[in-house]
């Protein structure tokens, strides 16, 4: 049994979706981002950048994993699916499982921050908008022109990688 703790996010919602592909039982415990319940020592001892998701893995000794791109490869690599074998098809899906976590994650991010959280609250940074949002957009086409022709970010087959872009290309 695996104890996910997470909240209705694009990052969160990553291995809410590994968790269902891997066919893995699960818990759910949700937190509550604006109450800040991810600062609470309780989480912090979990994951000390106070950051969802995090999981505890109940039948390995409650091993705790946290950062999205980290549980992913852990669930794969307990599950056996996902993630091939192969080192250069592995060595694949991990560039662009890095992809999604430094560049397309991250922007969208921001994105969202500037435009939902900080220009409401009088914060308008039009400058800042403009960057992260043109480069989601310039990252969200490399990850369109990747998937010319094909079924899935890798080719024929379905990885962990497709599962982490999925919630932010569908936030798009």
């Amino acid at each position: 049994m695996i104890e996910l703790y997470t909240a209705a996010t694009p990052n969160g919602w990553k291995a809410s979706v590994a968790l269902e592909e891997m066919e893995i039982d699960y818990q759910v415990h949700g937190v509550n981002l604006m109450k800040g319940e991810q600062k609470q020592p309780d989480f912090l001892a979990m994951n000390p950048n106070g950051r969802i998701p995090v999981i505890i893995d109940k039948a390995n000794d409650d091993f705790v994993v946290f950062e999205s791109g980290a549980i992913m490869i852990y669930l794969a690599e307990r599950s056996g699916k996902f993630l091939p074998k192969d080192a250069k098809k592995r060595s694949q899906v991990l560039q662009w499982l890095m992809f999604q976590m430094s560049g397309l994650g991250p922007m969208m991010g921001q994105a969202m921050y500037f435009q939902r959280i900080a220009a409401p609250k009088g914060h308008h940074d039009a400058f800042a908008i403009e960057r992260y949002v043109n480069e989601s957009r310039r990252l969200l086409e490399i990850l369109d022109k990747q998937l010319e022709g094909t079924a899935y970010i890798l080719g024929e087959e379905y990885t962990i990688v497709d599962m982490a872009f999925y919630p932010y290309a569908r936030s798009y």
